[in-house]
């Protein structure tokens, strides 16, 4: 299956309402949630660690036991149904995005990840499917919020589809809802076009693009390019480029040295799934070469360093190989980038971010005597 259509998820549907004569919404189905017998996103963490010289050691990275905060994750587009709306039922495909994905947040914090009817290659472009995903997304948060938050600070994280539907979450029931703004310790939506906002630091209304480890409530946002995009990249450019007078810029957070500058990516990848027909997998992304390794993860600590680039146009996260890693090369094409790699790209440091986020949380709102 090319992976142009796996991740055909550029047709964002950001500043769509819920529908409000949507038939009554299905009972959640729990890809990833504490309790569950067969939880992908508690997949096995042993990680074989490769350092700038080739060095190995293992990392067995083990899910937190107790953890203050909550993540919640949407998928990309990844189904393979032929419907229209992806159904609920969960598939290998679905399983594996979730090891590869959002399983390495276990460490520091409990993953929920709903399964939601997402936009199949058949509707890419239908409307009306796309309210179907967001309705469904919706339906999940609030089935979260109302019977496991308990008034616990949650990540949200996104890639791609799921980064917009997070998108069109956060405007519509987040961004302008201080109760529920509270909640959010932040969110990383990868692969999405983000824009600056009213603020002048994006991308919403009250909540802006985080620019240290200690800050929260903010969004880290970035598309990652190994060069400047080409004139027909799908990322990193603004549609529209002047919106009510205004000239639009896309929102480029680097995991790797918030405050601006270059800094050196941890990046993880993990090479036993159930099946490789995924976005970033060793099949459908840059990991086309690696040392052997027994665990199921391998992780690079010094391969890649990034920093956020404006080029024609573009603001995108320019990622450079330091050492012998992984050619970095588009794939499909140019136009794409290092999209299917961009949250596996930085996986270390968004871990990392994620729990010094959730201590600075904690500390903030701890109860005073």
């Amino acid at each position: 299956m090319p992976i142009t259509c796996l991740l055909f998820s550029i047709f964002c549907v950001t500043g769509l309402t819920s529908c409000s004569n949507s038939p009554a919404a299905a009972a959640t189905v729990w890809l990833c949630r504490p309790g569950l017998a067969h939880d992908p996103c508690t997949a096995s963490l042993e990680t074989t660690v490769v350092n700038g010289t080739g060095s190995k050691r293992v990392a067995d990275y083990e899910p937190a036991s107790h953890p203050a905060i909550d993540c919640f994750y949407v998928y990309p587009l990844i189904s393979l149904q032929t419907t229209p709306n992806a159904t609920l039922r969960i598939d290998p495909q679905e399983t594996a995005i979730a090891e590869l994905e959002a399983s390495p947040f276990s460490r520091v914090c409990r993953v929920f990840a709903p399964m939601y009817q997402q936009v199949t290659l058949s509707s890419v472009s239908s409307q009306q499917a796309q309210q179907v995903a967001y309705d469904s997304v919706l339906a999940a948060w609030r089935d979260y919020l109302a019977h496991y938050n308990d008034g616990r600070g949650v990540v949200l994280i996104g890639h791609s589809e799921g980064a917009d539907e997070l998108d069109q979450l956060i405007s519509g029931q987040i961004d302008n809802d201080a109760s529920v703004r509270r909640l959010l310790v932040s969110a990383i939506l990868t692969g999405a076009n983000l824009t600056v906002g009213a603020n002048g630091t994006g991308p919403f209304s009250k909540i802006s693009a985080c620019r240290s480890a200690s800050q929260t409530g903010c969004v880290v946002a970035y598309n990652a390019f190994f060069q400047p995009p080409p004139s027909d990249a799908l990322f990193g450019r603004p549609d529209p480029t002047v919106l009510n007078g205004i000239a639009q810029q896309e929102v480029c957070t680097n995991p790797a040295a918030l405050a601006g500058g270059t800094g050196t990516l941890v990046s993880a990848y993990r090479v036993q799934l159930p099946t490789q027909e995924v976005a970033g997998s060793t099949t459908d992304g840059i990991l086309e070469y690696y040392p052997a390794v027994s665990t199921p993860w391998i992780q690079f600590d010094d391969q890649y360093s990034a920093s956020c680039v404006k080029s024609d146009g573009a603001n995108v996260l320019i990622v450079t190989q330091i050492h012998d890693g992984s050619l970095l090369t588009a794939v499909p094409d140019s136009a794409w980038g290092l999209h299917v790699d961009d949250p596996n790209l930085a996986l270390g440091n968004l871990v990392d971010l994620v729990r010094s986020e959730a201590a600075a949380y904690i500390s903030a709102h701890r109860p005073t005597a």
